[in-house]
């Protein structure tokens, strides 16, 4: 999912609670996490950055 994304938009976080912006420090963030009943499903999954992903947290 990474190098897809990486592919199409380069280094880029589409960002959560923040604009969108550049970023080497990709990671894959489960839409509805895991602890709320998500699952590793391909429609579950997207792209933010490391800052992102951690202020998104266990949020949806």
């Amino acid at each position: 999912m990474l190098a897809e994304h990486r592919a199409s938009h380069g280094d880029y976080c589409p960002g959560w609670g923040v604009p969108a912006h550049a970023s080497q420090d990709l990671t894959v963030d489960h839409v509805v996490p895991l602890a709320a009943g998500g699952t590793h499903d391909r429609a579950n999954l997207r792209v933010l950055c490391r800052g992102c992903n951690a202020r998104k947290r266990d949020r949806q």
